[in-house]
C-alpha cells in the first residue's frame, strides 16, 4: 500500500546543499526537516550516495569530512526512512532513452527516471539539465512535477 506521505525523488545537486553551504541551501535542508518530520518520503537513486562523495571531493573537502559527512548521510537515509532506488536494468535502459532524447548526462537521466519509476509527486534539482523544457515536459506527462529547490515554497503548505 502506498503511503500518504507524498514520494519526492532529489537529485545528487539538491541533496548535496544539506552538507555544502551553497545558493538554496535553506530550501534543501527544509526538504531534509520535511523527511525527517515525517512529512514527505524522499526517493534518491542510490548513485546520489557516490555522487555526493564526488561533489565533496571536488569542493575541496578532505577525506576525513567526506567520511564524515557521508556517515551523517547514511544516518539520515536510516532514520528517515529514505528509499534508495538500485540502478538496475530497468533504470539502466530507460535513462538510455533520456540521454538520447533530451541530450542529458547519464546520471541526471538516472536520477529523472528514478523519480518516474517511483511514481513521485515531486522531483527537485539544482540541475539545469533537469529543467530542460523537454525533459520537464515529459516527466510532468508522467505525473511527477520537477522543481528547483526554490520553487518547494509553492508547494511547502502540503509539507506544514
Amino acid at each position: 500500500m502506498r503511503s500518504s506521505k507524498p514520494p519526492i525523488a532529489v537529485d545528487t545537486s539538491a541533496l548535496i546543499k544539506w552538507f555544502r553551504v551553497e545558493k538554496e541551501r535553506e530550501w534543501a535542508l527544509r526538504l531534509r526537516t520535511w523527511a525527517e518530520e515525517g512529512k514527505i518520503k524522499l526517493v534518491f537513486s542510490v548513485l546520489l550516495l557516490s555522487e555526493c562523495a564526488r561533489g565533496l571531493k571536488k569542493a575541496g573537502w578532505e577525506n576525513k569530512e567526506i567520511s564524515e559527512a557521508l556517515d551523517m548521510l547514511d544516518m539520515i537515509v536510516n532514520l528517515c526512512g529514505i528509499e534508495l532506488i538500485p540502478v538496475d536494468r530497468l533504470v539502466a535502459k530507460t535513462a538510455q532513452t533520456l540521454v538520447i532524447e533530451h541530450d542529458i548526462y547519464s546520471a541526471d537521466a538516472i536520477h529523472a527516471v528514478t523519480a518516474i519509476l517511483t511514481s513521485s509527486s515531486y522531483f527537485v534539482s539544482s540541475d539545469e539539465h533537469h529543467v530542460k523544457k523537454s525533459l520537464k515536459e515529459q516527466m510532468e506527462s508522467k505525473g511527477v512535477k520537477v522543481l528547483k529547490l526554490t520553487e518547494l515554497k509553492n508547494v511547502e503548505e502540503q509539507f506544514q
